[in-house]
């Protein structure tokens, strides 16, 4: 037993002496450090009082050298390792819903269209109360999450009610491969506009294909939006083919350089594209990132087309996934290269804060450092940008990013210290770099889009209530598919100001966390302080101080005009969402979107188009 460990650990360890001299012996080093780590474990073994689980220890070990690295390198069990190839095949076996917790129960957020949960109608509010006759009072989400999936074909009994206390429904469903889609909106949309949506999805197996597809029903549009705002990304190559839909052949859409110039590749369009013509916008934000950057950068080194949004998340790694053949069912997934944009440049931002927690934050079978996750949330701009950051830097799925989400930020920071991440992947930030067309572009720190354009401003007290979840469970709270007011309002679903006074005072009588004045604002000083104490930068900083007046100010004026606006529109996508389905609330949305209507507005110009193509030094 002891032995097969060893031979585990030997492996992980000669990969780290790749690019010793000649002169000297490559395993000195490694053979110098194994002896030191058997003395101490054949002692542990041999000696310590008390009765020792040797695979968690092994299992210890593994996750401490894992923390020396960087925060994207990870070990995956089976458990893990299913959750891999679900996330990259953008497949599973399951009902097709989405789920939270709500009043201890499952809760169904949204189904996914075309699925066994959507063609039966269950609908988002729905309260999963019992599985195979079980009750699920209190079972956990992952617990949930497992026992709805199993072998296509096979069924699975639940019961459904509509509201808490309702009587329960049974249902009997047929499990069925799901196919997560990456493509979730193509539609015309004003002035011959197409637009595509992959926000907040991944790049898996098919998306290339689906984005083709979108394109072919979009034909003779006058621009292309693509949206790749709040995409965590996903596969390599998937990215170079959705480049390769946009790009001449031959141009260069990322090269992969490995540590000491030990092996680099440039990759580039293989074929004739299909959209090689139709000026294109691509929106990106801070949660755009890895394969998203990677289409949006060879977009804007090529000249292609215009950047617009707000700078990426900055995930310019490569992670290689190696089969531990050693260890059934088992993975290391290793950041082995840095990737470039055509012009040269790395936009890999530094994420620190991954070693050196003295705790961590148990999801699942892994153990997150609580100090990155809230620079990760504190640096989002909104709810969804936190998820997608999430989603992107942990390989999170959506329901493990909106668990962390619902932890208080207070039991956050009161896990962890200041720390700082070892072994920095790229110095290069900040440099200067050309597009084909000689337009400047900067390394480092995710993409800059050519136009910036902040989304629109919603208070902080508002943000922290769409972390929660408030708004969803208020319109299920308050609104049930039975009742009176669906028939009467299903048309515009409109939202009065009594409405809005319920959800004040629902909000305000919630014990949860920070929504509470008392808990909320000491919680935030506790944060503020500690942020002080450790030194954190004065970015971070700042964006503590500023929650601390917003929600002190929104709590002391609940009722004000100032708030109301925000209030309604948050519960109207919420009773869209559950009447009337994701396509309608995802098209209502775009309505107000302000970076959405700079990108047609910089379609439908040409002039002002060509002009953000242009390197302005040089014009003038």
């Amino acid at each position: 037993m002891r032995y097969g460990c060893i031979a585990l650990l030997c492996f992980y360890g000669w990969v780290g002496v790749v690019g010793a001299t000649p002169t000297e012996d490559p395993y000195a080093e490694v053979n110098a450090s194994w002896e030191r780590f058997g003395a101490v474990y054949s002692r542990i073994i041999d000696n310590y009082y008390a009765d020792l689980n040797q695979e968690e220890i092994m299992g210890a070990a593994i996750e401490g050298m894992l923390s020396q690295l960087d925060s994207y390198s990870q070990y995956y069990n089976e458990e893990g390792l299913r959750q891999l190839r679900q996330d990259t095949t953008g497949k599973f076996a399951g009902l097709g819903i989405t789920v939270a917790l709500k009043d201890q129960y499952p809760v169904v957020i949204s189904p996914i269209e075309g699925t066994p949960a959507d063609r039966i109608g269950l609908k988002p509010g729905d309260l999963i109360v019992a599985v195979e006759g079980q009750s699920t009072f209190g079972m956990q989400l992952e617990e949930v999450v497992n026992v709805l999936r199993g072998e296509p074909g096979t069924p699975v009994e639940i019961s459904i009610a509509h509201r808490l206390g309702a009587a329960p429904r049974p249902i009997v469903i047929q499990r069925e491969i799901i196919k997560i889609k990456s493509v979730v909106l193509a539609e015309k949309l004003q002035g011959g506009i197409g637009y595509i949506s992959m926000r907040q999805t991944r790049f898996s197996e098919r998306t290339t294909a689906e984005v083709e597809e979108a394109i072919n029903s979009l034909s003779g549009v006058r621009g292309l939006v693509l949206d790749l705002r709040g995409n965590p990304g996903g596969l390599l190559r998937q990215a170079t083919q959705v480049a390769d839909l946009f790009l001449p052949k031959g141009a260069v859409i990322v090269s992969i350089k490995e540590r000491e110039g030990r092996r680099e590749e440039v990759r580039r369009s293989q074929r004739r594209p299909i959209a090689g013509e139709v000026p294109l916008v691509v929106l990106i934000d801070e949660g755009s990132a890895s394969a998203s950057e990677i289409v949006a950068g060879a977009i804007q080194d090529n000249d292609r087309g215009v950047i617009i949004g707000t700078t990426s998340f900055g995930k310019g790694s490569v992670q290689t996934i190696f089969d531990l053949h050693e260890v059934a069912s088992s993975a290391l997934k290793l950041t082995t290269a840095l990737y470039y944009s055509p012009s040269g440049r790395s936009i890999h931002r530094d994420q620190s804060g991954g070693a050196g927690a003295v705790q961590y934050i148990p999801l699942g079978n892994r153990e997150l450092p609580p100090l990155l996750v809230m620079g990760l949330i504190l640096r989002s701009g909104d709810v969804n940008g936190a998820l997608s950051a999430l989603q992107a830097h942990f390989d999170l799925n959506p329901e493990s990013a909106q668990q962390i989400l619902a932890t208080r930020l207070g039991d956050l920071a009161g896990k962890t210290k200041m720390s700082r991440e070892a072994g920095q992947l790229d110095t290069l930030t900040d440099r200067t770099y050309h597009t084909q067309k000689g337009r400047e572009v900067f390394g480092g720190g995710g993409i800059k889009p050519d136009i910036s354009i902040e989304p629109a401003f919603i208070p902080d007290y508002i943000r922290s209530l769409e972390r929660r979840r408030l708004f969803f469970d208020f319109a299920i709270d308050y609104v049930s598919t039975d009742s009176t007011w669906v028939e009467e309002h299903l048309e515009l679903l409109m939202v009065d100001d009594e409405m809005v006074n319920a959800f004040i005072e629902f909000a305000q009588s919630t014990d949860e966390d920070e929504v509470r004045i008392k808990t909320g604002l000491s919680q935030i000083e506790e944060i503020e302080g500690f942020a002080e104490d450790m030194g954190w930068g004065e970015k971070v900083q700042e964006s503590i101080r500023q929650l601390r007046a917003s929600v002190e100010q929104e709590w002391n004026q609940p009722l004000s005009s100032k708030l109301k606006p925000y209030i309604s529109n948050a519960i109207h996508r919420e009773l869209v969402l559950r009447f009337k389905g994701r396509k309608v609330q995802l098209l209502e949305e775009l309505q107000d979107d302000q970076q959405l209507v700079k990108a047609i507005e910089v379609l439908e110009n040409q002039d002002q188009y060509l002009e953000a193509l242009v390197d302005k030094k040089s014009s003038n």
